[in-house]
């Protein structure tokens, strides 16, 4: 492994444990063992590690929704691209913990995350559109759908949050895994849903919960 790549490992386990601002540059230095003059020669500032992890970050999802957008219409195949958009986004999990301060400091991070955001709406919009013409879920307005979307997209943005937060919540639930944020999800649809449709999500979420 590069000494780089290292850098950027380093990185992101101190930022998503320590969080981004309790980090610097000499700490990531000590924690992997180089001089901080090294570290420098790689990234002479602590923003050009975090626009690089972004990118990275951006890269990586971008890779994951290609292939979603390949495969939009196979159950299993949707809900397994779903939970690995989440695991991604839990391994740089301190961009959403940090998000405000993140987002003000770095316009250009901002303005990516409002395009993702597009994106995911038009990919939402899409399956939605799926369901609906294949008897799957009722049909519903554009407005009405518009106001789900957004809120999925809601929970999407803040379930890391959630997750890092509370282990268990009071009712004994487990929030530990990403599965029950996928169920979670799940119920937040599940209203507009035909039997035919809860059927064939619920079939498809008990197979990828049983690997």
């Amino acid at each position: 492994m590069t000494t780089k790549q290292k850098i950027l490992n380093a990185s992101i386990e101190l930022f998503n444990d320590q969080g981004y601002a309790n980090t610097s540059s000499k700490t990531i230095s000590e924690h992997i063992g180089i001089s901080y003059g090294n570290l420098c020669y790689h990234f002479p500032k602590k923003d050009d590690i975090v626009i690089r992890l972004h990118q990275n970050f951006m890269d990586e999802l971008d890779e994951t929704l290609l292939n979603l957008k390949g495969e939009i219409f196979e159950f299993d195949f949707m809900l397994r691209s779903l939970e690995n958009m989440m695991n991604l986004t839990y391994k740089y999990r301190f961009f959403l913990l940090n998000g405000y301060d993140v987002t003000i400091k770095y316009p250009d991070i901002k303005t990516k995350t409002i395009e993702r955001s597009k994106v995911y709406s038009t990919i939402i919009l899409k399956i939605s559109q799926f369901l609906i013409e294949n008897g799957y879920m009722h049909e519903i307005n554009e407005k009405q759908l518009k106001l789900k979307i957004h809120g999925l997209l809601i929970i999407f943005n803040s379930w890391v949050v959630d997750k890092t937060i509370f282990a268990m919540l009071p009712t004994g639930i487990k929030t530990d895994h990403t599965k029950y944020y996928i169920q979670l999800l799940f119920s937040m649809i599940s209203t507009s849903l035909t039997k035919k449709g809860i059927k064939a999500f619920s079939s498809a979420y008990e197979r990828i919960s049983k690997n």
